[in-house]
């Protein structure tokens, strides 16, 4: 159980570091949904598309 407790605090640590590093490196971190990331994508691609339809 020691070995579990050491594991989950190394992680924690890992974790709080990569946040000081975003930070300090001006980027928030943020997490979405899969559904928000599929919204973006189709956002995305049909804004290509529509330029697309505009280049023509």
């Amino acid at each position: 159980m020691e070995e579990q407790i050491l594991i989950d605090l190394i992680n924690k640590s890992m974790q709080a570091s990569a946040l000081q590093i975003r930070r300090s490196l001006g980027r928030m971190p943020y997490a979405v949904t899969r559904e928000q990331a599929l919204n973006q994508v189709a956002f995305l691609l049909n804004a290509k598309q529509a330029a697309q339809q505009v280049g023509k």
